[in-house]
């Protein structure tokens, strides 16, 4: 406070000292002609001195917002930055809730019922040369069903229906020709015939659809000559069921 008193009374004193000194000088009558009306010559004091400047002064109050600039133009599309660097792996979600249950499937075939299930196979692994008798087979490989007599060599159908049968053999090499039948409850179904001079082997074959009744039975009986037989199973006998028919043949 006291600096700011000492400031304004100098200022002040400044401020009067030109009329003192103006006071006490001489001045001389106007010279005639035209007069000089420039009084810095007299009225003009000496240069005071130099002090310290002030402090400033508070800040004053904000001026009135400007008028809103117009909107720039827009800037032409940037290019497409470089593809960055595959993220690594992310850790395994939370486990979703369960569905919903589908809707129930339509309604399946009925499966086969083991009566159904009928198949067999059989080979002769050893010669076999009953004439006129019923063909016995050394070796069974398939009888689902057990409907294969292994004893007889005779097959016995389940339930009514069409059966698939099939038989190949091989003629022995001791004789020339060989009949070969296929019964049906003794009755004669198809011949299988063979024939090849002796030292040489001769296959042959042949296949029968047959309409059975439960009980029904089907073998081969062997008529003349001889069938070969060894580990390699030329002569074989099979048979299955195709389907089930409900009336008797």
């Amino acid at each position: 406070m006291a600096v700011k008193d000492f400031i304004s009374w100098h200022l002040l004193a400044l401020f009067f000292l030109p009329f003192c000194l103006c006071q006490d000088e001489y001045v001389e009558p106007p010279p005639s002609g035209p007069q000089n009306t420039d009084c810095s010559a007299c009225c003009r004091g000496d240069f005071g001195m130099k002090l310290y400047q002030g402090p400033p002064g508070p800040p004053g109050p904000a001026g009135m917002p400007g008028n809103h600039g117009n909107n720039g133009n827009n800037g032409a599309t940037g290019h497409d930055g470089a593809k960055g660097e595959k993220g690594d792996k992310g850790d395994l979600g939370p486990r979703g809730d369960r569905g919903h249950h589908g809707p129930k499937g339509e309604k399946g075939y009925p499966g086969i019922p083991p009566e159904l299930q009928v198949a067999f196979m059989a080979s002769m692994a050893t010669h076999f040369s009953n004439q006129n008798s019923g063909i016995i087979f050394s070796s069974v490989e398939t009888n689902v069903g057990n409907f294969f007599d292994v004893m007889t060599g005779r097959f016995g159908a389940p339930v009514n229906g069409v059966y698939f049968f099939t038989f190949t053999m091989m003629k022995h090499e001791d004789v020339e020709e060989v009949y070969v039948y296929l019964m049906h409850n003794g009755n004669t179904v198809f011949s299988l015939y063979s024939y090849e001079s002796k030292g040489k082997s001769d296959t042959s074959g042949n296949s029968a659809v047959l309409k059975l009744a439960k009980g029904d039975e089907v073998w081969l009986r062997m008529g003349n000559g001889a069938l070969h037989g060894d580990h390699q199973r030329f002569s074989t006998f099979a048979g299955f069921l195709l389907f089930e028919t409900k009336l008797a043949p």
